[in-house]
């Protein structure tokens, strides 16, 4: 089986396990016709889609209102018909996951579901609609073909754990550690008891905040002004900050209320009583075939820095008249431990927040963090 099969049997599985409460689809309507052109031209389907950056990892398209019409006008080109040809496209690949699927799914797969007491083909059919599935079942031979014979070497996303040589289809470790999470007594005891994040998600998650965490604990020195490369930069000028402040960077949330995969950092700095607290969460997961619920063990390692501010000045611009651009500050938080904190905000003419930033020397990765005066 090609990598494209892979990606329509693994998201097809793991959809139908995480809402196996779900009634039956609704029908899209599927003819005869547009079966039978998504099985002639599935190769050319699946490399335009992929082409214009709408086809997903899984296999299912992923557009934007302005994307729609173009994906719209491959999947009519190429004979799938309809206002809702989109849908189509999707539910004739849930169908062809299923009709695949009885033919191709290996030995392992198959035992692990059913000694969860899963019909592996029953779980995949949930995922369809039995008068849309009829009709696709009708063209099997060319869909399976069209499907295991795909050529995806062309893909942007394309990756297989499929052996050519021997025509066995394994699932990775990550893989397996997916469709444990989602198996259980019920949907909802996975969904209490398991991450939302895949297993390289938690761990590319895990990576980021503990380089950020190297980094902070190395940080000395000052990395100067941010408001100085702005717009009226020389307007700025040094006053008093409002009494109470406290600055917050990070997912400041219960930590109950956090996914348990999660990486996160959560920071604050109260500047009245002079202390700041870095606290730093990261987690990495490796795959526990023992765990029948995650599929997964997921280790979390806790760190905080905690510094004494010795100033903070406060810097603040008066927005401009043409109502382009707002107030605008910057907090400098000056440390006993070595690092200065550079905390930037500007306002756009109605008083949004459209820009922070924030900048400690020597530490890069801080684009996607905002913080917040409480």
């Amino acid at each position: 089986m090609k990598s494209v099969f892979k990606k329509i049997v693994l998201f097809t599985l793991c959809f139908s396990f995480a809402f196996v409460l779900f009634a039956e689809p609704k029908s899209t309507g599927i003819t005869d016709s547009d079966v039978k052109n998504y099985a002639k031209n599935f190769d050319s389907i699946q490399k335009e889609l992929d082409k214009l950056g709408v086809l997903t990892d899984d296999n299912n398209i992923q557009a934007t209102a302005k994307q729609k019409a173009d994906v719209d006008k491959i999947l009519q080109k190429y004979g799938i018909s309809g206002s809702n040809c989109i849908e189509k496209f999707g539910m004739i690949s849930a169908c062809a996951a299923v009709l695949v699927g009885e033919s191709e799914l290996d030995a392992e797969s198959i035992a692990l579901m059913k000694s969860f007491g899963l019909d592996p083909m029953a779980e995949l059919k949930k995922y369809t609609n039995s008068k849309d599935f009829a009709v696709v079942q009708a063209n099997s031979k060319a869909v399976v073909n069209a499907v295991k014979n795909a050529d995806t070497s062309s893909y942007s996303g394309s990756s297989s754990s499929y052996d050519s040589a021997s025509d066995d289809y394994s699932y990775s470790d990550a893989e397996l550690a997916d469709l444990y999470s989602r198996l259980g007594a019920s949907a909802q005891d996975v969904a209490s008891q398991t991450s939302d994040l895949s297993m390289n998600e938690i761990n590319e998650q895990g990576k980021a905040v503990k380089k950020l965490y190297d980094q902070v604990s190395k940080a000395k020195g000052d990395s100067g002004f941010i408001y100085k490369s702005e717009v009226n930069a020389s307007k700025y000028k040094k006053t008093d900050y409002k009494k109470g402040t406290v600055i917050s960077i990070g997912d400041n949330e219960a930590d109950e209320d956090i996914d348990i995969g999660a990486s996160y950092i959560q920071w604050k700095f109260d500047l009245d009583k002079k202390k700041a607290e870095l606290k730093f969460v990261w987690k990495d997961a490796v795959a526990d075939r023992s765990n029948y619920v995650s599929g997964m063990k997921i280790n979390s390692t806790d760190k905080t820095i905690n510094y004494t501010i010795t100033s903070v000045e406060y810097y603040f611009v008066k927005g401009a008249t043409d109502r382009s651009y707002g107030d605008s500050m910057e907090y400098v938080i000056k440390t006993k431990e070595g690092p200065v904190f550079h905390f930037w905000i500007a306002w756009d003419g109605d008083y949004n927040a459209f820009r922070k930033k924030i900048a400690i020397n020597g530490v890069s990765g801080l684009e996607d963090y905002f913080w917040t005066e409480e």
